[in-house]
């Protein structure tokens, strides 16, 4: 769908809306078969080459599993920033809601609505493509009210509270997975973040001052769960609970 048709749909399907104080949350410990368990380890930026070669030659062989690419999240959050209360304060079950796209582009994307959902070590993300694109040089009411219109009920209900711009993240990712295919590597660097909470448009040039930091998130299915910390113990760097999102918001805070 074009630029021009999205804001026609805009014009002629936008509704006013009133907030919700509750947002839905499906508890990440339902039965569900895309629960998955998550560690991540964190070590500064100038090990890269290091974290390359913990994985590589890891006695579980782990291997390429997909080519490197820019992940970009942009995080909503309510006006009270529930999602970043939630986790500085150790809630057991949070959730985040972000629009995620790859690549470098910014003024002609079609992202995916993203809802990642914790319940301690276990998560699980929904997942719904936006049958339209984005620029990201628009209004942020020209943005957010495309998205609605084109999100459906369910995501609807939940953009009626979640509904405040307020971190761009961007980091370079790299993907490894064991030959049998049940654990997954991704290791994260050149992370960027920027600050969308005070203007009209997405601020796409004033960074954050936030640490480069490279994670390695470790990944199973939650009937591998049992060989995740094996697997991490074979890597010279602690456990963390590194949140790109936390982080980022965090630096915007001071």
């Amino acid at each position: 769908m074009s630029a021009q048709d999205s804001r026609g749909a805009l014009a002629a399907g936008a509704v006013a809306v009133r907030s919700s104080p509750h947002p839905p949350i499906a508890r990440a410990t339902d039965p569900d078969p895309e629960l998955r368990y998550e560690i991540k380890l964190v070590c500064d930026p100038h090990r890269l080459p290091q974290a390359r070669s913990w994985v590589r030659l890891h006695p579980a062989a782990f291997r390429v599993a997909y080519p490197p690419r820019r992940v970009n999240s942009l995080y909503l959050d309510t006006p009270h920033l529930s999602s970043l209360d939630d986790n500085l304060d150790g809630v057991n079950v949070r959730q985040k809601l972000r629009l995620r796209w790859y690549g470098d582009e910014v003024t002609d994307i079609q992202p995916s609505l993203e809802l990642k959902q914790k319940h301690n070590l276990v998560g699980r993300k929904k997942q719904y493509l936006l049958p339209c694109r984005l620029d990201l040089t628009w209004l942020w009411t020209e943005i957010l009210g495309i998205v609605r219109v084109h999100a459906g009920p369910e995501w609807g209900l939940l953009l009626q509270s979640v509904n405040q711009p307020t971190v761009l993240t961007r980091y370079q990712r790299e993907y490894y997975v064991t030959p049998d295919g049940t654990i997954r590597i991704t290791l994260d660097s050149a992370q960027v973040a920027y600050d969308q909470r005070l203007g009209v448009r997405p601020n796409l040039h004033v960074r954050l001052p936030i640490a480069d930091d490279i994670v390695i998130e470790i990944k199973a299915a939650q009937e591998q769960a049992e060989r995740l910390p094996e697997i991490a113990a074979q890597f010279p760097v602690l456990r963390s609970r590194h949140s790109k999102y936390t982080s980022g918001l965090m630096a915007a805070l001071g």
